[in-house]
């Protein structure tokens, strides 16, 4: 029996010394790399993509607005067509499919950046894939991300999926919202979501 709690004891030990000298040993978490600067000295990018209505995009002007920073639309090399009907299938095969499009250049460098609000429309149940290529392809080591979503009633998983994929990457995520527009075709850019929501999330990002 003490051999085997000797085992168990020098095992241990071992352990805690691949953890102390060994920081590819132990997984990256957002903990790690918390942001020490308050929100006042923090550099910031509202980056977003937005397709149809432009929901999204209004979001992200108002956030502008409010707390300042450089505002960049995400683009694919290879754009959407104009034809909404055709887009809906494309954006169906490309979520089922996990696709990463490639992105046109942002024209900024996120290394200067402290933290960045990043938007994206709901395609079928999922975030918007140009989105899914911007939080899968960059280090966000040492940076805050604020997601934020906007839907017509089926928000699905995207919220999840991008506080999922920024952390992943390293980044502390804070303040993760949902915004619900009008389902009704005629009114695709009326907010469901109450105003007060909104302003009282923009007021969190000051």
């Amino acid at each position: 029996m003490k051999k085997i709690f000797g085992i168990l004891a020098l095992g241990l030990v071992y352990a805690g010394f691949l953890w102390a000298v060994c920081p590819g040993c132990r997984a990256n978490t957002p903990q790690e790399n918390a942001i020490i600067k308050p929100k006042s000295e923090m550099k910031t990018l509202i980056v977003y993509f937005s397709y149809t209505a432009g929901n999204t995009k209004c979001i992200a002007e108002k956030v502008q607005k409010a707390v300042g920073g450089d505002l960049v639309s995400l683009e694919p090399v290879k754009p959407y067509s104009d034809d909404y009907e055709k887009v809906v299938k494309q954006g169906r095969e490309e979520v089922e499919g996990g696709y990463k499009p490639e992105l046109k250049s942002l024209g900024v460098d996120l290394e200067n950046y402290d933290r960045i609000i990043v938007g994206t429309p709901t395609w079928w149940y999922r975030m918007a894939p140009v989105v899914l290529s911007f939080l899968s392809s960059n280090d966000f080591r040492g940076k805050v991300v604020v997601p934020f979503m906007t839907n017509a009633g089926w928000p699905g998983s995207v919220i999840t999926d991008m506080v999922s994929l920024a952390e992943g990457n390293g980044a502390k995520v804070e303040h993760a919202h949902a915004f619900k527009f009008s389902s009704d075709e005629k009114h695709f850019d009326r907010m469901v979501t109450p105003v007060e929501e909104l302003e009282q999330w923009i007021d969190d990002l000051k």
